[in-house]
């Protein structure tokens, strides 16, 4: 795959093939860092403790605490695994969509459309917690709108990209 672009926190990578462009085209967001400063200090600072706990016999460290450091080593375990690592989406003109999410932990998501199911491609904006964000949709007669890209979020130039192919291959194969 190529990079097409690239920003601080994500990077747009494409693997158009000259003979295919006109009927298949693969995306894939890709987030920079796995993990944010905060969760590296966590990571290390539970393990830290739990280090800690198991090889100090003070009075200070009791079973209840290590209970609860084991709570939440679970709970930051589970919030972790549902991290995504990168989503793609594959476009085949006379067979459909598919969009693969993939988290780090390498469990994948996988969700396809069929070809005469896609009305049109849109860019739509939100307004959450007084910022805009911008998703990529689908339209189709049965599911309404469908969003692509919803885990990783790019930015409006990301989508900018998509859109353009996604539009030109959608109006040429209809």
């Amino acid at each position: 795959m190529n990079v097409i672009k690239s920003d601080d926190k994500l990077v747009l990578k494409s693997s158009i093939q000259d003979p295919l462009k006109h009927s298949c085209i693969e995306y894939c967001v890709e987030k920079r860092k796995k993990c944010s400063n905060t969760e590296y200090f966590i990571i290390v600072m539970s393990i830290l403790i739990a280090i800690y706990s198991y090889l100090s016999n003070s009075i200070v460290i009791c079973p209840k605490n290590i209970f609860i450091i084991a709570i939440f080593l679970i709970i930051f375990a589970l919030w972790f695994s549902f991290k995504v690592s990168n989503e793609s989406l594959l476009i085949t003109a006379p067979i459909g969509l598919q969009l693969t999410t993939t988290y780090i932990t390498g469990h994948q998501r996988v969700f396809s459309l069929p070809w005469e199911s896609i009305i049109d491609v849109l860019i739509v904006d939100i307004i959450h917690t007084q910022k805009v964000l911008y998703f990529l949709a689908i339209k189709t007669p049965q599911n309404g709108i469908v969003t692509l890209f919803q885990k990783s979020a790019p930015r409006i130039h990301f989508l900018e990209i998509i859109y353009k192919d996604v539009y030109r291959l959608l109006e040429n194969n209809k």
